[in-house]
């Protein structure tokens, strides 16, 4: 199949690339059937010519310096270069067709050239045929096409039930994976639709169900928002071995009063009075603050003799190792613990459990330091007095494995600030793939599988064996059809172009017959048994059509065509009125289209009413056609042909009366670029322009004012009895030849836009909803 073209040089066609005039896309390609429209003269027999070389195997005659490629559905590529190699089975009707098969019908000198096709039947070939209808039971409620149509029924029931099952499964899976897609502050899956329900079923095993608490865990998790980095404790360094250590000493240090007092070294508690009241009275009092006796004069030789200078340097070692082991205390109460809500709710226990802990093992410390405080006091209030530290146990290790647990869940605190996006993200999937799990144990989804298997397999069965009797039915059908094929006979050519014209046509006073003998058998045309002479365009077009149909009626009926036969039919329709133009339609469908044996089918016209017709064609699929418009526009100075899409308005709104409101509107709407080179670019629009405002108007008043043979007689209607002047002259002069110099002034543009803006505007005053819905046809 041929799917694009670029052509370098051909005619009117010149640099003409596909991808940028039609696109580049899979689909903007030549489909199994391509509509192309376009006006006379505007390029459409000039590419059909292309087609031609290709039928031929050789470059036309008349552009032996073509320059085209061609490019295939399979990826192969054929040139102008290479056309006589290639194998492609084109059969084109054109008006070279005409000229080389009928040439009588433009030249009375001329001659129709006779084809054969395949004839009658003999004796022994009606028994085999009768053989086979028996069989067939054509026409009977017996046989193998009646098996047929019963197991068709059967086949479509069957398909039904297998259908319905798979499609309301399918409406469940769509219906949840629409929930999913709305809870998007859950699972964030705002483009979720049945492919991705059905990738994760695929993934759901048996660990995909989560329990509620799972469900809620999860679900706090993504309402969380990232926490500030925390700072790490640092480790202190284990001073608490050292603290004992140096009290030890301080409270077993031995020391001895200079000249001891007896009765002070007996009595620590008075001894301890007697040095605070020396602390009083030295230098202040001459009279005892007790008794109010006068202090003796010796008592101060003999209190300073006893507390020696040992004893006091030892009173301020303990007063210093007492205040710093209190200091130790007070920093131990003053100590800040990192805030809970710094930290991630599922960390939350385990922040409390090392809070706890951590409080135990300072209350401990703590205690620890109290009793080297008492004993410190003891000694000092006992000075002489030396002790023995009890043992007391080192918690330093226990508060370093703490610090260092802290600082653990501190680290994983902080890596989840880190993380927390992704483990969101696998939060969700794993919420996702619950629910879906939840979802399809609800739904059966299993045990609904495995019946729509079932129901796929007893339908399957039932296609193989309607495909068996199609193919035995078709194998029957085919032999026959050789059968009465088997006499080849001239005759039966001129018999088929003459049942055409009668069948789609309706003609039966022309015809074509067969004179002479072989080898020099040829053609004529005859009207009510006499030569006929002097035909008229339509009936030439009719008889030159339905001779191109019988000629290729045997590539139509040949298997081997079926996916190889490109056709392709260039504009049949000349002067033919309705009736004509839709049975060229039917001849071109019921011949062509509808039996399907070909690969490719090409039909351009410049005929809208045809072209709406076309729009009917038996296809096969819903993508099987595809619409193209050739037209000849400005390039570098210089008039060329292109094949481009067909524009909306064209393919969707086959009416003449749109089509011709979009060619007044193309002038009338506002342009970016400049007006006069947009019509200079677009000569052949602007030309036409009169003749095409005055068929818009004999439409447009036609629909509006129904009940005269003269729209353009109601035109004051539309202009309130003022019709301006200039339009009046611009419609009847300019699409009409009245005058002999009109053949040759060129037409003002200035004066063009102001009828077109006149008439435009006018219906949008007098009927805005339908001018609306003129614009939107054509948009």
């Amino acid at each position: 199949m041929i799917t694009k073209i670029d052509i370098q040089k051909f005619g009117l066609f010149k640099d003409y690339q596909w991808k940028q005039q039609v696109g580049g896309g899979d689909k903007e390609v030549f489909n199994k059937i391509n509509i192309i429209y376009g006006r006379n003269y505007s390029g459409k027999t000039t590419f059909s010519r292309v087609f031609k070389c290709l039928e031929d195997k050789k470059l036309h005659p008349h552009f032996e310096d073509a320059r085209f490629t061609i490019y295939k559905a399979d990826g192969a590529m054929l040139t102008h270069q290479t056309v006589a190699n290639e194998s492609l089975n084109v059969r084109v009707y054109n008006s070279d067709f005409i000229r080389a098969n009928l040439s009588w019908l433009s030249n009375p000198d001329g001659s129709i050239k006779p084809f054969t096709i395949l004839g009658e039947k003999n004796v022994e070939i009606d028994r085999k045929i009768k053989e086979i209808e028996a069989k067939l039971g054509e026409g009977t409620d017996v046989g193998l096409l009646k098996e047929l149509d019963t197991s068709a029924q059967h086949l479509s029931q069957k398909y039904n039930e297998f259908q319905k099952k798979q499609q309301e499964l399918r409406a469940r899976l769509i219906n949840k994976a629409q929930a999913i897609k709305t809870e998007a502050a859950i699972f964030n899956k705002v483009t979720y639709n049945i492919t991705g329900i059905e990738v994760d079923i695929k993934q759901i095993d048996d660990s995909s169900l989560l329990s509620e608490q799972l469900i809620e865990d999860k679900k706090r998790l993504l309402k969380e928002e990232a926490l500030p980095i925390i700072d790490r404790i640092t480790q202190p360094e284990s001073k608490f071995g050292a603290y004992v250590e140096s009290t030890a000493l301080l409270v077993s240090k031995k020391i001895s009063p200079g000249e001891p007092l007896t009765e002070l070294i007996n009595n620590s508690l008075l001894q301890t009075w007697v040095r605070h009241g020396m602390e009083i009275h030295r230098n202040e009092r001459e009279i005892c603050a007790f008794c109010r006796n006068p202090l003796p004069l010796d008592l101060w030789e003999k209190l300073d003799a006893h507390f020696n200078e040992e004893s006091e340097e030892l009173r301020g070692k303990l007063a210093r190792q007492i205040a710093m082991l209190e200091n130790v205390q007070k920093k131990l109460t003053q100590f800040q613990h990192v805030a809970k809500d710094k930290f991630y709710q599922n960390y939350h226990v385990r922040y409390k459990a090392l809070v706890a802990e951590w409080s135990k093992a300072m209350n401990a410390y703590s205690e620890n330091l109290t009793i080297l405080i008492k004993a410190l006091r003891e000694r000092d209030n006992d000075i002489f007095q030396d002790s023995t530290l009890s043992e007391i146990h080192d918690l330093s290790e226990p508060i370093s494995a703490l610090i260092i647990a802290f600082n653990q869940l501190i680290d994983e605190n902080n890596i989840k600030t880190q993380t927390l996006s992704n483990d969101q993200e696998t939060a969700r999937s794993e919420l996702r793939l619950s629910e879906v799990a939840r979802f399809i144990k609800d739904i059966e989804y299993t045990r609904s599988l495995a019946d729509i298997a079932e129901s796929e397999n007893e339908y399957k069965v039932l296609l193989q064996e309607q495909v068996d009797k199609s193919a035995l039915a078709t194998s029957l059908l085919e032999e026959k059809r050789n059968l009465e094929a088997k006499a080849q006979d001239e005759t039966i050519g001129a018999e088929l172009v003459n049942k055409h014209l009668i069948q789609f046509f309706g003609h039966d006073d022309i015809k074509l017959v067969a004179e002479g003998s072989a080898p020099n058998i040829r053609f004529k045309i005859v009207r009510d048994g006499n030569n006929a002479q002097n035909l008229s365009e339509g009936e030439s077009s009719l008889i030159s059509f339905c001779y191109f149909i019988a000629k290729i009626e045997d590539d139509l009926k040949d298997k081997a065509n079926i996916n190889n036969l490109i056709i392709y039919i260039d504009d049949p329709i000349s002067s033919l009125d309705n009736n004509h133009i839709f049975f060229m339609f039917s001849l071109i469908d019921a011949m062509i289209a509808q039996p399907k044996k070909y690969g490719q089918l090409f039909i351009s016209t410049h005929n809208l009413d045809f072209l709406k017709y076309l729009k009917r064609i038996t296809i096969n699929g819903g993508d099987s056609v595809n619409y193209f418009l050739v037209e000849r526009k400005q390039k570098m100075n210089e008039k060329s042909s292109f094949l481009t899409q067909m524009p909306k308005h064209i393919r969707e709104y086959i009416t003449e009366f749109n089509y011709l409101f979009s060619e007044i509107y193309a002038i009338y709407k506002p342009l970016s670029f400049d007006r006069k080179k947009y019509i200079e670019n677009t000569y052949n629009q602007f030309y036409n322009l009169p003749n095409n405002i005055r068929k818009f108007l004999e439409c447009y008043l036609f629909y509006k004012y129904p009940n005269t043979s003269d729209p353009l007689g109601n035109l004051g209607k539309l202009f309130d009895g003022n019709v301006p002047s200039l339009l009046n002259r611009f419609i009847n002069e300019f699409s009409h030849l009245v005058f002999i110099d009109r053949g040759w002034k060129p037409i003002d543009v200035a004066e063009a836009e102001t009828c077109v803006k006149i008439i435009i505007d006018k219906i949008r005053e007098k009927d805005e909803e339908q001018f609306n819905a003129l614009v939107s046809s054509i948009s």
